[in-house]
């Protein structure tokens, strides 16, 4: 029995959607979406936003380096991180993290 490389157990549970640790990612990765999107829904309500801007700010900023991290490592064990940023799904999780940056420096 050989060993399985970082970049092999990453590849399973990132890639890998039918094996217990692909589903748990999973599951997590939706949950972290759901949260983000639920705190930048609240975040455009003004009295919520006045109460709660600055936390709202800390929750964007952790999810945005979150995704960024989980594109990041899937860009790192894909067997072709070409293929990967060009496919649909690459090209979401890109699209997903981009719009805080450009907001950093604009």
């Amino acid at each position: 029995m050989t060993q399985q490389s970082v970049k092999e157990k990453l590849y399973e549970v990132i890639f890998g959607t039918y094996t217990p640790a692909g589903q748990r990612f999973d599951l997590l990765l939706i949950a972290a979406i759901l949260i983000s999107v639920l705190a930048v829904t609240l975040d455009s309500i003004a009295y919520q936003h006045q109460r709660f801007g600055q936390f709202f700010l800390y929750i964007e900023w952790f999810f945005t380096i979150l995704f960024t991290l989980e594109y990041l490592v899937r860009l790192y064990c894909s067997p072709n991180p070409q293929s990967y940023a060009k496919s649909f799904y690459g090209i979401v999780d890109f699209l997903s993290v981009l719009p805080r940056y450009i907001a950093l420096f604009f």
